[in-house]
């Protein structure tokens, strides 16, 4: 054997390996929001954004609002006047979840995105988690970007 086939040979047989193991590591499919939270309200003005669910005492088990911002940068929500425990989702402008955060009912301290966000979606505390949706999951938001 050649010595080029010596060095041609485990190098291939490297990149096989390589490329068995990349092409079993896929991103999931993009999870259709609508199914499984029917009911969306989609707040895009800066008014409504402020107000979010404050001063509200309940919602729906499969309520969410859903924020629109009009600049992708890094986001920031908060729990004055809200009473209900809720968590909340931001996402890129794909839709694929940044973070997801669980608030504390009525508290001022600001929870913000890691990264620049385009999107959140709050709802029920513990939503998430009963819905296995988490962090790196993408939510296609066709529908709803559509009704705004």
């Amino acid at each position: 054997m050649s010595r080029q086939s010596q060095r041609f040979v485990p190098k291939s047989f490297n990149f096989l390996i390589f490329f068995l193991i990349a092409s079993g590591i896929s991103a999931s499919e993009p999870i259709s929001l609508e199914k499984i939270l029917p009911d969306i309200e989609v707040v895009s003005k800066f008014q409504d954004r402020q107000k979010g669910l404050m001063y509200k005492k309940a919602i729906p088990e499969n309520y969410g609002m859903f924020f629109i911002w009009n600049s992708k940068k890094v986001q920031c929500m908060w729990m004055k006047n809200t009473y209900i425990p809720l968590s909340v989702a931001y996402m890129d402008r794909s839709g694929k979840i940044i973070n997801i955060y669980d608030m504390v009912p009525l508290s001022k301290i600001s929870v913000c995105s890691d990264r620049p966000a385009l999107y959140a979606l709050e709802v029920n505390r513990g939503w998430f988690k009963r819905n296995n949706i988490k962090v790196g999951d993408i939510l296609d938001l066709d529908k709803i970007l559509q009704n705004d």
